[in-house]
C-alpha cells in the first residue's frame, strides 16, 4: 500500500466509465450496519449500498452482477486497508458504532478532529490510519487494553486485582451479537465474492 504517494481523487474506472464515490468513514459504517439487516436480500443491499457510495452516475442502469462487480471495486481502490496477520483467535476489541463516543473524544485528544463535522469528508483509508495511530493515553485505547487484558491466575494473594480486572472487563464488554453468521462488512464482501463465483 502506497498510501502517501497514491493520488485519493476517489475516481474509481469501472467498465470503462468513471464513477465519483464518497468512501467517508460514516457511508463505510452504515454500509455495514446495512448489510447487518436480516429482512433485506443481497441485492437491494448491494444497490442501496453503491447508491450511497457513489456520488454521480446511476447504478440502477447497471444488472445485479455489474452492480456487484462496481462495488468490489470501490472497495479494493477506497475501502480496503492492509490486514495485520491473526497470530492467535482472539475476541473483539473495537465496535465502531458501540464504542462510537469512546473513538469521538480520543480523535478530539489526540488531533483535534470532530469526527461529527468530518462526517461525509474523511476518507475510510484515513481514519483507519488516524485510528490506528491512536495514543495509548486516549479512551478508545484504554478500552481496547482492558478487553484484551487477561486476568491472573488466582494465587492467593490477589483476589483484589483479579476483581477489578473482572469488574472493568465486564463495564467496557462488547454486547454479543446474535446470529452467529457474517455481519456488516463482513457479509459485503462474503456477498461479493459468492456473486463472482456465479
Amino acid at each position: 500500500m502506497k498510501f502517501l504517494t497514491d493520488y485519493h481523487d476517489n475516481i474509481v474506472n469501472f467498465d470503462g466509465l468513471e464513477f465519483e464515490v464518497n468512501p467517508a468513514f460514516d457511508i463505510i459504517l452504515e454500509i455495514r450496519q446495512l448489510f447487518e439487516e436480516e429482512e433485506l436480500n443481497e441485492r437491494d443491499k448491494i444497490t442501496q449500498a453503491l447508491k450511497m457510495l457513489v456520488v454521480n452516475g446511476n447504478v440502477d442502469k447497471l444488472n445485479i452482477k455489474e452492480q456487484g462487480n462496481l462495488l468490489n471495486t470501490i472497495y479494493k481502490d477506497c475501502v480496503k486497508i492492509q490486514s495485520k496477520p491473526h497470530i492467535k483467535k482472539t475476541l473483539p476489541t473495537v465496535d465502531f458504532d458501540y464504542d462510537g463516543e469512546y473513538i469521538y473524544s480520543s480523535f478530539m485528544l489526540d488531533y483535534g478532529i470532530d469526527l461529527i463535522e468530518h462526517q461525509g469528508i474523511l476518507p475510510w483509508k484515513k481514519f483507519i490510519a488516524l485510528f490506528q495511530g491512536l495514543s495509548s493515553k486516549t479512551k478508545i485505547r484504554e478500552v481496547m487494553r482492558i478487553r484484551n487484558m487477561e486476568i491472573p491466575v488466582y494465587n492467593g494473594k490477589n483476589g483484589k486485582e483479579i476483581r477489578e480486572i473482572q469488574e472493568l472487563k465486564s463495564f467496557y464488554a462488547l454486547p454479543v451479537r446474535g446470529g452467529g453468521g457474517k455481519n456488516g462488512l463482513d457479509a459485503l464482501f462474503f456477498a461479493l465474492e459468492k456473486m463472482a463465483s456465479n
